[in-house]
């Protein structure tokens, strides 16, 4: 499994590597330029609208074709081209594979007459909608239902193991009640049940819609009767989750079991997420003012993680700084995932004026955002101790 870096215009790159790249990505996530009127180490406000159209729509075309038909692509953008870069993608993807708008938020500003701007986008497409699977998010990292998940969960197992299972029980009860009023929710209360070492869990229906029908399977001893209106799962389901230990018994009739700890939500179009946490990230690798404006970690991570799977293949072919490699390396490290990068990103040089181009001479690098984005991705190896991660680079002339 290898990692891919092509160093060169993103145009050409595709271009050139289509017959390789064609159907093969997951996930694109890309942060253009936004076309903004703050100066920056890059090139980031040279283009009117108009020529801003002309250089994203053919890019956002090649991202389209090397897309696999469950693919998504993720753009971030700000209000500078937002309206643009929708209509734009309502015309390349057709506006039945719009999956939705996320809000990020960014550091408070105080320069402004009317409104502070305290929010940017990220606009989401599909290649075919009908394929792409849900978007769940675990309610144990949310910032404020994960507290309550972790203290439920330690409460109830410590009163199971000193006080036994009613007592657990009526624990349980109690503080699904106080959690309910107070968070003003009402999904906590179908994970009313206790298994036999205490953990919370629930009950999840086993039958589906359509034609009712007998189960039998002796491996497992599981007989089951029709149901007057619905079907069943399939045996397949039920094997499985009789191997896993995670079938549940009201009477005579199966449930799935669902664990608190596991507990999933539809993602939400509000991400906590500010923009000062991608430079913390630089910070944390000893590189500050290696690049003005990088995208935080964990908003990658998250992007990566709400689409189901362990083996993606993400591409950025606006890759900055390689902030998109650090998070897929970050979950591959951290969960045991197989994901791999695709990162595109041209030589572009760097604003003599500014911070970035004065600590690229300080590392005794050349000053284009190419050379620091690799110089971060190789502190991050060797802090972390990766050798070797299958990265290949390679350069791609523009022949233009």
């Amino acid at each position: 499994m290898k990692n891919f870096i092509y160093i060169g215009d993103n145009k050409v790159v595709m271009e050139s590597k289509m017959n390789i790249l064609k159907n093969t990505v997951d996930i694109i996530y890309i942060d253009p330029p936004y076309n903004t009127d703050q100066k920056k180490s890059y090139k980031d406000n040279e283009y009117n609208h108009s020529s801003w159209k002309e250089m994203m729509y053919p890019r956002i075309v090649l991202g389209k074709k090397i897309l696999n038909e469950k693919g998504v692509i993720f753009i971030s953008i700000d209000d500078n081209q937002a309206a643009n870069l929708k209509l734009m993608c309502d015309d390349i993807f057709g506006i039945k594979n719009f999956l939705g708008v996320f809000i990020t938020m960014q550091s408070q500003r105080s320069n402004s007459k009317h409104i502070n701007v305290v929010h940017e986008y990220i606009i989401a497409y599909a290649k075919n909608k009908s394929k792409v699977p849900r978007f769940e998010s675990d309610r144990i990292d949310d910032l404020i239902e994960g507290p309550m998940i972790k203290d439920i969960t330690t409460r109830v197992e410590s009163v199971f193991k000193s006080l036994g299972e009613e007592a657990a029980k009526k624990e349980l009860s109690g503080l699904i009640k106080n959690y309910c009023e107070k968070l003003n929710i009402t999904w906590l209360k179908n994970y009313n049940r206790i298994d036999d070492n205490g953990k919370v869990f629930f009950g999840k229906d086993l039958s589906t819609p359509g034609t009712p029908r007998k189960v039998a399977i002796p491996e497992i001893n599981l007989y089951l009767d029709p149901l007057p209106t619905r079907g069943w799962s399939s045996d397949e389901k039920f094997k499985e989750l009789a191997a896993k230990n995670r079938l549940y018994f009201r009477g005579e009739r199966p449930y799935e079991i669902t664990y608190l700890t596991e507990a999933k939500d539809n993602v939400s179009s509000i991400l906590d997420f500010y923009s000062r946490h991608g430079t913390n990230d630089l910070n944390k690798l000893g590189l500050r003012d290696l690049f003005d404006t990088p995208k935080p970690v964990d908003l990658i991570k998250y992007l990566v993680n709400i689409y189901p799977g362990e083996s993606h293949v993400v591409c950025d072919f606006f890759a900055g700084s390689g902030t998109t490699a650090q998070a897929v390396l970050e979950l591959n490290r951290d969960y045991g995932t197989n994901h791999r990068f695709i990162l595109v990103q041209s030589e572009e040089k760097l604003n003599p004026s500014s911070a970035p181009f004065k600590k690229a001479i300080e590392l005794d690098l050349e000053p284009t955002v190419s050379a620091i984005m690799l110089h971060r991705i190789k502190t991050f190896l060797k802090i972390n101790d990766m050798k070797n991660e299958n990265i290949e680079i390679e350069r791609i002339e523009n022949n233009e």
